[in-house]
């Protein structure tokens, strides 16, 4: 199962992939047209052309690079999007080391020293690539120290230090800021994510939250132990006829609470549908029926502090006996067997009001 940090992860990406792709067009166009100006305008930049079009040329294709990338790693984000983690941290040390290399050729040159280009890389890259403030926070002070050096070498003196600063400070302040609100976004859209897959009635997983479950296992493969268990509570109907929905509703939210109970510790109930529920866990077989066994008990034990009949027909199964099905495999081997027990209790109870088949 995938954890919540993977979860916010995901979102941040999903939610930045669009922005960023758009930040990075606009930097390869921007390259595109600087490599033709300078085709165009050559005497513009002297004996020192092939240098200032190697920046070009280098920013181009890491833009392309990245855009193809990205594009690559949306097909199948799922099991690409590690790569980010490692992508985004070196991409954005080479544009600061690409600006900082056009202010200090250009300090060389001219004698002037102008962090124009640099200010809108820094400020630039919370939108483009998918970092944590951490991770910028730490590039940036790198850069803004490479910065600061370069002003004081080409300047000789220490004069730009207090611009460098505030700026230094702004740029915290925004950058910061805007990889926050985009991991605040990315937690809001997974709560948001998680509260459409609860069952508003009982607080379980709904079946949303079931068959997305059900993909991972398919995806990912089982565990040994796993143990896939079929629930569905009886005479539910009768007790919305006589008694009223409102009792209906008290004996599922009492069945929720039973089932956690019992075999919450050892894995994920869920509520699938009026009166459905399923359990998928992890025990051995022994476990299992002291867990049932007290399950039987604690549904006893709630009729009678509740005067209502509790009660529930099911079945499981394990894979340790199975281990050549698939998961959907054991969940009809387990419907079946649930409705098995369900034909037992309407016959033996007389009420063989419908018609259950194995």
């Amino acid at each position: 199962m995938k954890d919540r940090k993977y979860k916010i992860l995901m979102n941040i990406y999903s939610s930045s992939w669009g922005i960023s792709m758009i930040a990075q067009t606009v930097v390869a166009v921007l390259e595109i047209f600087m490599i033709f100006f300078s085709i165009a305008n050559p005497h513009w930049y002297g004996p020192y052309l092939n240098k200032y079009r190697s920046f070009y040329v280098v920013l181009l294709l890491a833009a392309l690079i990245y855009l193809a990338l990205n594009i690559y790693i949306k097909k199948d984000i799922e099991n690409r999007q590690k790569l980010l983690n490692y992508v985004n941290p070196l991409y954005a040390i080479l544009f600061f080391a690409w600006s900082l290399g056009i202010i200090y050729s250009d300090a060389k040159i001219t004698g002037n020293f102008d962090p124009a280009v640099f200010m809108t890389f820094s400020l630039t890259i919370p939108l483009s690539f998918f970092l944590f403030p951490y991770v910028y926070a730490l590039i940036v002070l790198l850069a803004d120290a490479a910065l600061l050096y370069i002003s004081i070498s080409i300047t000789g003196t220490s004069a730009p230090l207090i611009n460098l600063v505030i700026f230094f400070i702004f740029q915290f302040i925004l950058g910061i800021s805007f990889l926050k609100l985009k991991t605040k976004l990315a937690e809001r859209i997974l709560i948001e994510e998680e509260n459409s897959k609860i069952d508003v009635l009982t607080g379980l997983p709904n079946r949303r939250f079931y068959e997305n479950d059900l993909k991972e296992h398919m995806e990912e493969g089982m565990k040994v132990n796993l143990i896939y268990m079929a629930i569905d509570l009886n005479g539910l109907k009768e007790v919305n006829d006589h008694y009223g929905h409102e009792a209906g509703d008290k004996i599922i939210i009492g069945a929720a609470r039973c089932i956690e109970k019992c075999f919450g510790d050892k894995g994920k109930a869920y509520r699938i549908g009026g009166d459905e529920f399923v359990v998928i866990l992890h025990a051995e077989k022994n476990e299992m029926e002291e867990m049932v066994n007290a399950f039987e008990e604690s549904m006893k034990k709630w009729s009678e502090e509740n005067d209502l009949a509790l009660t529930a027909s099911y079945g499981y199964v394990c894979l340790k006996e199975y281990p050549e099905l698939s998961i959907t495999e054991l969940a009809k081997k387990a419907d079946n067997k649930m409705y098995e027990s369900k034909a037992d209790y309407y016959s033996t109870d007389d009420r063989n009001r419908r018609k259950y088949t194995s």
